[in-house]
C-alpha cells in the first residue's frame, strides 16, 4: 500500500494525518519536508530530499521541491489532499490537484481545521463545485491533530486512551474511520488492477 499526502499550501494538516495513517495502518512514513517524524516514529520514518517509492509507505510531501515526488504520486494507491477554509488554501489545493491529476486520479480531499458550521459550509460548497467526483472528508478543528504530533500518538491511539478521549474525539474519529475504509478500498482496487 502506498499513500501520498500533498498540498502546496502549508499548515493544512499533511504531517499529522500522514503520521497517524502510517502508524494506524502499520506503514512506513517518508517526507521531503523537515519535521519531527523521525523522532516521533523512530525506525519507521525518514526525511529525505529524494524520496523513493517503497511499498507499505505513507508519503508526506511538502510541495514539489524534492526529486521523485511526481513519480511516487503516480505509483501511489491514492493521493490525499488536505485543504482548509482559507481562500488561499483552496487556490493552492486547486493548483496541486491540476499538477497531480495527470499522474494519479485516485484523489481524496480532506477539509481540515474548520472552526464552525459556516466554515464547513464554505468548504463543502467549494469542494463540491470544484471536485464532485472525488471522495471528500470533513474534519472539524480538534486538539487530536496537534496532540498526535505532540505526544507521538496516532489518532486511534489518542482516541482509545480513555473514556473522556473517546467522547471528545468521537466525531473526528467517525470521519477518520471512514477515510481509512476508502483508502483500503483504493489499495484493494490497485491490487486487482495491478
Amino acid at each position: 500500500m502506498r499513500i501520498a499526502l500533498i498540498n502546496k499550501k502549508g499548515g493544512v494538516g499533511k504531517t499529522p494525518f500522514a503520521f497517524s495513517l502510517a502508524k494506524d495502518l502499520e506503514l512506513y512514513l517518508q517526507s521531503n519536508d523537515n519535521s519531527c517524524i523521525e523522532k516521533i516514529y523512530p525506525g519507521k520514518a525518514k526525511i529525505s530530499n529524494k524520496v523513493k517509492a517503497i511499498d507499505d509507505c505513507v508519503f508526506d510531501f511538502g510541495g514539489f521541491a524534492a526529486a521523485g515526488v511526481l513519480d511516487v504520486i503516480g505509483q501511489s494507491d491514492c493521493v490525499i489532499v488536505p485543504c482548509t477554509a482559507v481562500f488561499n488554501s483552496v487556490l493552492r489545493t486547486d493548483e496541486t490537484i491540476k499538477e497531480i491529476l495527470p499522474f494519479n486520479k485516485n484523489i481524496i480531499l480532506l477539509a481540515t481545521n474548520f472552526k464552525d458550521a459556516r466554515e464547513e459550509e464554505i468548504l463543502r460548497a467549494e469542494l463540491d463545485k470544484r471536485y464532485p467526483n472525488f471522495e471528500r472528508f470533513y474534519f472539524k478543528q480538534s486538539k487530536i491533530v496537534n496532540n498526535s504530533i505532540n505526544y507521538g500518538m496516532s489518532f486511534s491511539e489518542l482516541y482509545n486512551e480513555s473514556p473522556i478521549a473517546k467522547r471528545s474525539y468521537s466525531n473526528f474519529m467517525a470521519e477518520y474511520k471512514k477515510l481509512i475504509k476508502v483508502i483500503k478500498k483504493f489499495a484493494r482496487k490497485e491490487e486487482k488492477d495491478g
